[in-house]
């Protein structure tokens, strides 16, 4: 009875771990941190926070903006932070343990000048 119940519990542990795995590699989590010196009036210092399937912007100046992001494979889709544009931009995203690196596939919005510009560092 008990090797039943062991083999059991073994069943259920292998059966949910692909389901855990794909939920953790379908969100980013941690704070990064970029500066940007070649887009203008972008320029400055900003901190992304991303959650599952959100993100908080720190931008110059103490703007803070929310948005939306989705993860399938290596392309995310985001929207947000800003309400002056509402299209979603579309990157191909590169994600260690120390940085994230965003490769504009589509995107109208200007947000594309801070998250392209440089490699984001955790912090």
């Amino acid at each position: 009875m008990n090797k039943v119940r062991r083999m059991t519990a073994i069943a259920l542990v292998l059966v949910a771990m692909p389901v855990s795995l794909a939920t953790a590699s379908s969100s980013l989590s941690g704070t990064y941190t970029t500066t940007v010196s070649n887009a203008g009036n972008l320029n400055g210092t900003y901190k992304i926070t991303f959650s599952p399937g959100h993100f908080t912007l720190v931008a110059p100046f103490g703007i803070t903006g929310h948005g939306t992001y989705s993860l399938s494979g290596s392309k995310i889709t985001v929207h947000g932070p800003s309400s002056s544009c509402t299209a979603a931009g579309t990157y191909e995203v590169k994600q260690s343990h120390t940085s994230l690196t965003f490769k504009r596939i589509k995107d109208p919005c200007e947000r594309w000048k801070i998250l392209t510009a440089h490699t984001l560092k955790k912090i």
